[in-house]
């Protein structure tokens, strides 16, 4: 494990996250950032105009496990913004990333986003590998929505960190009343204009108990699949009935740990992962 860590060091890459194992209960996880790799220069939102956009060529997870597998040496990043429903420390997203480094053969850390302290907390390694190593920022904020990320941006994306790949995920904190594609393309808008060389995704929550998202959700799929934006269908893969439902949900939105086993796989399914 030494010798991969300084063999990593030692390449000089543009910047990387660094995981260590120091004993069986103790995980140690180092973050280098390399000032050679800045963020892009910001453009207007006229240059990446949403409605500029074309139908996906190819999903933006696929895209993301093509790059990363053709260029195994170099630092790669995921941010997830999104809702409570992503936040849990042990739920589908480290789960998620764990698969992710465990199939790239990648050393993986990740830090989750403090409603309390507005700030990313510890690191926390997910996995190991001799290949270069990816960075997982969980922006999942309990109880917020898009205006706070958009709010929040600045800090949830740092400004030394350039992503790769942008998970949205919202829904739940939104107006059920309202389509929920319009309420994204602020967000959207803005992450396209700050970071035009990431791909997007967003994802489509699971049911609420005893709420209506039909109104929310209608169209949404194939507004942002004009967008070019991926949708990872979660909504589908649940029960709509309530009694099916409800051992699915350790409240009325957020997954129990069945719940996180469906998100988890239909997530990873959508980078042609298995759990």
């Amino acid at each position: 494990m030494l010798n991969a860590v300084k063999r990593i060091a030692g390449s000089a890459p543009i910047w990387a996250w660094i995981v260590m194992v120091v004993c069986a209960v103790i995980l140690v996880v180092g973050l280098i950032i390399s000032s050679n790799r800045t963020a892009p220069t910001t453009t207007s939102a006229a240059d990446v105009s949403p409605t500029s956009m074309t139908p996906l060529d190819e999903p933006a997870t696929l895209a993301f496990m093509k790059d990363a597998r053709e260029n195994s040496a170099e630092p790669k990043t995921i941010v997830l913004l999104g809702d409570s429903t992503g936040a849990a420390r042990d739920g589908w997203a480290p789960r998620v990333g764990t698969t992710i480094s465990q199939t790239l053969q990648r050393p993986m850390a990740t830090k989750f986003w403090s409603t309390t302290t507005n700030d990313y907390g510890a690191m926390v390694g997910l996995g190991d590998g001799p290949n270069g190593p990816i960075g997982f920022w969980n922006g999942s904020a309990s109880g917020k929505d898009v205006d706070y990320a958009l709010a929040n941006l600045g800090k949830l994306i740092p400004a030394d960190v350039t992503p790769d790949l942008i998970l949205l995920n919202f829904g739940h904190t939104q107006d059920p009343q309202a389509p929920l594609a319009e309420q994204m393309q602020p967000l959207i808008t803005e992450l396209r204009t700050k970071y035009p060389n990431a791909d997007l995704a967003v994802i489509k929550q699971s049911p609420a108990a005893g709420g209506e998202t039909g109104t929310q959700v209608e169209g949404y799929a194939s507004a942002m699949d004009a967008e070019g934006v991926q949708v990872i269908d979660v909504y589908s893969a649940f029960p709509t009935d309530p009694a099916a439902l409800r051992p699915l949900l350790r409240d009325t939105v957020n997954p129990s740990p069945a719940g996180q086993e469906i998100w988890a796989s239909t997530v990873l399914k959508a980078f042609e992962l298995q759990t």
